[in-house]
């Protein structure tokens, strides 16, 4: 019997509330909990797709895992660390294996600075030396994100929307993460554009064996890369299961509500994810 293995993310009743303030001359402050009593896990090397309307609180709980923010309650332990209890080296060494991949590839990119500066930044947060030096460092890794090696003294603004994200993957690979947290990170390009970047996003998964939380609100998108889905509504998770489950028989009214409003899952995605499949599959057994 095998045992089962400790996850490599777990989050514990996660809250987080804001400060609302009133309008007007008689406005009251209030409290708005975007988060509410929220928990999950996320195992070594698989994707959990955190699926939502916008308000939905899934942004807000990625900003709280990679600890771009702090909870109102609730724990969060990575790795088997409770994550804000960590600081100094500890903290550094948190923010290495936890890396964010924003929605905007523009606006998560400074325009000012050069490519081979974007992507080693990290490591130079980080204080750590670059392996073969910066330009070769980060040649390889454009290079492994589908990206001219030679442009990486180009600026983000000369690159292509789907170009900025991938060097914006390129970044959080630079550290080798052991979660990446993909906020919306496909939802800014356009549809053939997504294609690719999911499958780059799916190959370098296999490639690393790193672990994703996938942030979407487009279904189509996430039946092609998650391993589990959580569906949140109002701040809280109305639904957890595997993908296939989700998808195949959804239990919650809400779940059912955003499978109906999407017409059909893409022809195209569907039959890029069987060929990946069946490639991985072949991989399996030639190593086996």
């Amino acid at each position: 019997m095998n045992e089962r293995r400790e996850p490599l993310l777990r989050a514990s009743n996660l809250v987080k509330e804001f400060a609302v303030h009133g309008g007007g001359i008689f406005g009251r402050a209030g409290r708005l909990r975007a988060v509410d009593d929220v928990s999950f896990e996320v195992g070594v090397g698989e994707t959990l797709a955190l699926v939502g309307e916008s308000g939905s609180g899934k942004s807000t709980t990625a900003r709280l895992i990679a600890r771009l923010i702090d909870t109102t309650s609730g724990t969060i332990e990575f790795a088997g660390r409770e994550v804000h209890a960590l600081n100094g080296k500890a903290l550094h060494a948190f923010r290495s294996e936890v890396q964010v991949v924003f929605q905007d590839p523009y606006s998560s990119l400074n325009p000012k600075h050069t490519v081979e500066r974007i992507v080693t930044a990290p490591l130079a947060y980080q204080r750590r030396p670059i392996p073969g030096g910066a330009r070769a460092y980060t040649g390889a890794l454009m290079e492994r994100v589908g990206l001219n090696p030679d442009h990486s003294g180009r600026f983000p603004a000369q690159f292509s929307g789907g170009q900025a994200q991938r060097i914006g993957i390129a970044r959080a690979l630079a550290v080798s993460p052991r979660l990446i947290v993909a906020d919306e990170a496909v939802s800014a390009l356009d549809v053939s554009v997504q294609a690719q970047v999911i499958n780059l996003l799916r190959r370098l998964q296999d490639e690393e064996g790193f672990s994703y939380l996938f942030i979407a609100h487009d279904l189509a998108v996430v039946r092609q890369i998650a391993t589990r889905v959580a569906v949140m509504n109002g701040g809280r998770i109305v639904e957890t299961g595997d993908r296939d489950q989700v998808f195949g028989a959804p239990r919650d009214d809400y779940t059912k509500k955003l499978l109906a409003a999407v017409p059909r899952i893409r022809p195209e995605w569907d039959a890029a994810r069987r060929r990946n499949e069946r490639a991985r599959r072949e991989r399996e057994d030639a190593e086996s």
